[in-house]
Order: structure tokens, then sequence, then C-alpha cells
């Protein structure tokens, strides 16, 4: 008849383990496998919580060790000064002290005689979290000690303020030798899952940056400029030829389209075909070493037109350039015969370096 009148009645809750059951019995075993510290875990408390009230309760001193997961997210173990010493004690002595540790900001060596027996503490609860298919075993697996956290100001600096599952308990160590608490936080949610409101925010994220990377940007590339009057341009025809200085060749403005210099580069050619080479720090492909006489600052300040002397035109005759013009001061001089001069035709292409084979 009893066996009759149970039939259909769901299981006894006493037996089932639960997140919380399964740290405070991790902690156990994984300090006697470890240290071969005898140690009594509390009743663990377990919350949903943020990074501000979680950090305004955690001890001080303490042990901040940074576990790091799957998907690179990050987590939380806390040991108590009196947890640290009790470990620090068996490792090194093989007993605990009967009384309380003098509390003291643990060390880099603290931190790394205690890594073996968090990633134990974790693995275990990771363990028994599948093994009875815990519902959070997603969430709480994958988890390894990473590093020791110099302060609690590093943690806002290192874990997203996201949701996150906190357990804390208080526990028995060496049989009431010391008496410390321990802490776990953890991402709430498990790898790969979006938050509410996440979705919408990453379409926005994706199709803003696709439409962003389909933008044109034109940009010109300015050997020099030059004033010439309307009669000069006018006189222009096939085969014109303009003299430029020859230091245009290697130091040419890159600009935006309201004139902004925003790069320089070097004119040369590749596979035949003329080509800039930028030479200015912080632009694409741009190599140290060839950068130009004139820094970037410069460039941008250089007006948007310089007032050059007058082209030299084949069969024009045109008034010679006054070297005392305050426009044309220092520019003069650049006729056919000069050595500082050149002249570029749509087919010459001798004189220009093949930017492909040019080294940083």
């Amino acid at each position: 008849m009893r066996r009759k009148a149970g039939v259909g009645r769901p299981p006894p809750e006493i037996g089932r383990l639960t997140a919380a059951k399964a740290v405070r019995a991790a902690v156990v075993q994984a300090a006697d496998e470890v240290a071969g510290l005898a140690a009594t875990a509390g009743l663990v408390d377990e919350s949903r919580t943020t990074l501000a009230p979680f950090i305004e309760a955690l001890p001080d001193p303490a042990l901040l060790a940074l576990v790091e997961g799957p998907g690179m997210r990050f987590g939380l173990v806390v040991l108590d000064a009196q947890a640290v010493a009790a470990l620090i004690e068996m490792q090194t002595t093989g007993r605990v002290v009967a009384r309380p540790a003098e509390p003291r900001p643990p060390t880099r060596t603290d931190a790394i005689m205690c890594a073996d027996f968090i990633d134990r503490w974790l693995e275990l609860v990771e363990q028994r979290a599948a093994e009875v298919e815990l519902e959070v075993a997603p969430a709480m697996s994958g988890f390894r000690y990473g590093l020791a956290l110099a302060e609690t100001r590093a943690i806002v600096m290192t874990l997203e303020d996201i949701p996150y599952r906190a357990f804390r308990f208080e526990i028995d160590l060496g049989r009431g030798a010391k008496s410390g608490a321990m802490q776990i936080l953890l991402p709430f949610d498990p790898p790969g899952t979006i938050r509410a409101g996440a979705a919408e925010t990453a379409a926005f994220a994706d199709a803003m940056r696709a439409q962003v990377l389909e933008t044109q940007a034109v940009l010109t590339a300015t050997l020099f400029k030059r004033r010439m009057t309307l009669a000069e341009v006018a006189r222009f025809d096939v085969g014109t030829r303009l003299v430029l200085p020859r230091a245009a060749l290697t130091s040419i403005g890159v600009e935006a389209l309201d004139g902004t210099v925003v790069a320089e580069g070097r004119l040369g050619q590749v596979n035949g075909h003329r080509a800039v080479r930028l030479t200015v720090p912080g632009a694409t492909g741009a190599p140290v070493a060839d950068l130009g006489a004139a820094p970037l600052a410069a460039l941008q300040a250089r007006p948007p037109a310089l007032d050059l002397p007058a082209p030299h035109l084949p069969n024009a005759d045109l008034p010679a350039p006054d070297p005392s013009a305050p426009d044309q001061k220092g520019l003069s001089g650049l006729g056919p015969d000069n050595p500082g001069a050149t002249s570029l035709r749509p087919d010459d292409l001798g004189d220009l370096g093949d930017l492909g084979s040019l080294g940083a």
C-alpha cells in the first residue's frame, strides 16, 4: 500500500544536488586533495548580483583570483586572509596554526600556492554540475585560474558590468584552527547567450559597420600647387610641359576633399603605373623610415594654394617671373636647364622609383 501511495510523487528534494551544494562539496574535496587540509564548509549563499554590490562586500585584505572561462568570459574567486593563511601553512609546514593569522595583503607567492587549489575547486564544481545535468552547468564550466588582481579597483577594469552568479560561504580550516570565508563570482548567463536588447544593438552595429566600410573616401595626391592666370591656362595644348621642382616627387600631399592634408607620400611606379607610397606614420602600410623632410604638421599648415612662378611653356611668349615678388620668394630659377627642376609627361616613368621594390 505504501508503494502504491507513492506512485507518481516527485522524488524528495533533500537529496537533489544544486549549484550551491556542488560548490560546498567541491571546496572540501579540493582542500583535501591539493593541500591535505581538513575543511568544513558552511551553508552557501547563492545570489544574482552585479559588480558594484559585490565589490562593496569584499573582505580586505583578500586574494582576488581572476578566473578565465570559454569565450573570453571572466570571473573571480575570493579567499580571505584566514583561508589563504591556512592553505599556505598546510603546504609549507604540514599543519594549520591554531590562531588567527595577521591580516596582510596577499603576495604573488601566495597566489601561486593557492592556484592549484582554485583550479581543482572549479574543476570539481564543473564535474558535479555536469554529472547531474544541472541547468546552470554550462554557465559554470570551463573556468580556471588566470592571475591575481592587485586591488579591488582592477576588478571593474577587467570584468564586464553584467549580471553574475555569486556563491558565498564560511569555512572551518584545520579542524577549528582557523575560520575563513570564500566566494565565487561567475557570469550568470552561459556562453553565447544574448541578453535582452543586445541583439538589436549587435544588428545596428553590423549595419553601421557595413555602411561605413562601403562609403567611398576621395583623396587627391598633389605634387604641388601654383597660381596661373586664365590666359596662361588657355595656352595649354597637347604636349605642354609644366616644370616642377624635383623635391615635389618626394613630398606629395595626400588631401581630403576640403583640402586638408591627411598624409604625405612620394611618387614612384608599380608595374608601369604611377603610384604614391604613403610615408607618414599612422597611415596604412606606412614605413617610418620613408618619412619626407616636411613633417605632417607643416603640411597641414600649408595654405590651400601656393604662388609659384609662371610655367615654362614652349612657343609661348610670357613675361619672365619676378624673383623679388613675395609670392615667388625662393621659387625662382625653375627653368628647364635648372638641375633642381623636373618635368613630367604622361608617358615619362623612367625617373620614378619602383615602389614595389622599396623597403621600409
